[in-house]
């Protein structure tokens, strides 16, 4: 087998197990929200602990000539802790959507933040 093929049957076995273990989760129902998302070169798979306060974020892509795998993990932050995140991540130049996706709460939410943050001069 060439490299080539190695390489290709490692990156496609990797989703595989993630997708093994996920299918394990959901029947033993050890998670409380999953979804997984799917573009000609990319694989998602988003995955939430059983108290929502946990998230776990893996994406696969595939583009000839490259292949990118990364896990986020993220744990859901006090109401305190998300302004300092929020903000930070509003000069990063994150959406609301984006940020709402990184810490969990709702895009309102972080809507809301964003005001009170301008509100503040802190922003």
């Amino acid at each position: 087998m060439s490299n080539k093929n190695l390489i290709e049957t490692q990156s496609k076995t990797n989703i595989v197990n993630t997708l093994h273990t996920l299918a394990e989760a959901i029947e033993k129902d050890a998670i409380s929200n999953y979804e997984i998302q799917q573009t000609k070169e990319t694989i998602t798979i988003k995955v939430d602990s059983l108290d929502g306060q946990e998230r776990i974020i893996q994406e696969h892509t595939e583009i000839d000539g490259f292949s990118h795998h990364s896990t986020t993990r993220i744990r859901k932050p006090k109401p305190d802790e998300r302004l300092k995140i929020v903000k930070t991540l509003v000069k990063q130049g994150l959406t609301q959507t984006d940020i709402a996706k990184k810490t969990m709460y709702s895009q309102k939410t972080i809507s809301n933040d964003i005001k009170k943050l301008k509100e503040n001069n802190e922003l």
